[in-house]
């Protein structure tokens, strides 16, 4: 005989009372059980104490003789420290944006970054005017500068221009000449 700690349900219509009890695996839910080993009222607040009572004694005995208790009972008796507390499997694809809006997520994140660097862009221009506009024309204006009469000496074209000398050069040229 499988032996199963279990919730049999009590109570009236929209006021859940539990019994948490040893029972036969075979038998209904709020059927016949083998022995009572606590109550749990879902309708007290979590931190009052009368929300969950255990008989530890005779839970650890039918956890030696090797009944299996189910999900929810196996949390009270983590809480006790009975048992390990059960582990939470991961969740499946389902939590996860699909493929389209991660694409329009990116695609948001792209403008929000371009919006952003168009706003730098400009915060930096104005900033180098605003430094233009603070800095004189002229840092010393009581000293002249001085002319360097090197450069004033030298041609202003040393030489020709690319189409100077194609001019030049059809110059010596006869016009319908064949050869």
């Amino acid at each position: 005989m499988s032996v199963s700690l279990r919730l049999s349900r009590g109570g009236s219509k929209k006021r859940p009372y539990y019994r948490i009890v040893a029972a036969d695996i075979r038998s209904p839910r709020d059927g016949r059980y083998l022995e009572r080993l606590g109550t749990f009222n879902p309708m007290k607040q979590k931190n009052d104490p009368e929300r969950i009572s255990l008989n530890i004694e005779r839970i650890k005995y039918w956890l030696s003789v090797g009944a299996k208790p189910t999900d929810r009972v196996t949390k009270f008796l983590a809480n006790e420290g009975l048992a390990k507390k059960p582990s939470i499997p991961k969740q499946t694809k389902q939590d996860k944006p699909k493929k389209k809006t991660l694409e329009k997520l990116k695609a948001k994140e792209e403008k929000l970054k371009s919006k952003q660097e168009v706003k730098n862009a400009v915060e930096e221009t104005s900033v180098a005017k605003d430094d233009a506009a603070a800095q004189p024309a002229d840092p010393q204006p009581s000293a002249p500068e001085e002319k360097k009469p090197e450069a004033a000496a030298q041609p202003a074209d040393p030489q020709p221009s690319a189409t100077e000398e194609i001019k030049t050069e059809n110059a010596g040229e006869k016009p319908n000449e064949t050869k």
